[in-house]
């Protein structure tokens, strides 16, 4: 009984500091924090070995990448269409806005597709497995809560932290809270990062990825001025807020009858 209780702090031990790394992979390597293109997938490495030895076996399906062929196979077709809806989007708000779009290297891509993957990881598959699974709290709680938070975080970070600062306007926030509440539904319902990440990486590769400027001065655009024009836009506050109003529906119909199916053991 005695080497049952030391063998389960040890692990509790171990666990924490492998969390602790965890976040610091996170944090440290996601972003330009050594203006390094590369950087974000070997953040992507580390989360995925320090995922592995907290929850082992299980580690995929915590993290959202327990994917299927076909899963995997619908992720890269709705990212290809993603993509080019957004640039039609983008391009049709610029145009009204005195905005053109100067899209980047490949470099800024491949930083794009893992620093998103590391935060869908983070923010969506092991923040949404411990809050439903662990701490049995509702999906629709859930899914509403961390598009709150992802909003708000928004809000904070350009305003007091990031390089790049400015005000996120209210309307931005709005539909950054609807995007953020379609993402989590997404993720609760097919139960991985696959379609979340496709939605991420289809509007953020054209609008961060890419360089939109003032026609009339050249002059790139920082990146709370991009969220502004494009995010909060009225065309995507009205697009956003009927995608979350499907999504939700679209929740309630396959969650509901299964909630049970959703809580596996970790």
């Amino acid at each position: 009984m005695d080497n049952t209780k030391e063998i389960l702090q040890i692990r509790y031990i171990f666990n924490t500091i492998w969390a602790i790394l965890l976040l610091i992979s996170y944090l440290v390597f996601s972003y330009y924090t050594f203006n390094g293109w590369w950087y974000s997938s070997i953040g992507t490495g580390l989360i995925l070995i320090f995922s592995y030895l907290i929850w082992r076996k299980d580690f995929l399906k915590v993290i959202g990448l327990k994917l299927s062929i076909k899963s995997f196979l619908k992720t890269i077709g709705l990212t290809i269409l993603i993509i080019i809806g957004s640039v039609l989007i983008i391009k049709y708000i610029g145009s009204k806005k005195m905005v053109a779009i100067q899209f980047g290297d490949i470099s800024e891509y491949y930083h794009d597709m893992f620093y998103i993957l590391n935060e869908e990881i983070i923010l969506g598959g092991i923040a949404i497995y411990i809050l439903v699974n662990r701490f049995k709290i509702k999906p629709l709680l859930v899914s509403t809560g961390l598009a709150l938070i992802f909003s708000l975080i928004h809000f904070v970070f350009y305003k007091w932290i990031l390089y790049q600062t400015g005000l996120i306007e209210t309307q931005t926030l709005i539909t950054s809270f609807f995007v953020a509440f379609i993402r989590n539904n997404l993720i609760i319902v097919n139960r991985h990062i696959g379609y979340s990440w496709a939605l991420h990486l289809g509007w953020i590769v054209v609008m961060l990825g890419s360089f939109p400027y003032w026609i009339d001065t050249n002059i790139e655009l920082t990146e709370p001025e991009s969220f502004n024009i494009f995010l909060g836009s009225k065309e995507l506050l009205i697009l956003s807020c009927v995608l979350a109003g499907l999504s939700l529906i679209y929740m309630i119909k396959k969650v509901q009858p299964t909630i049970k199916n959703i809580r596996y053991r970790a």
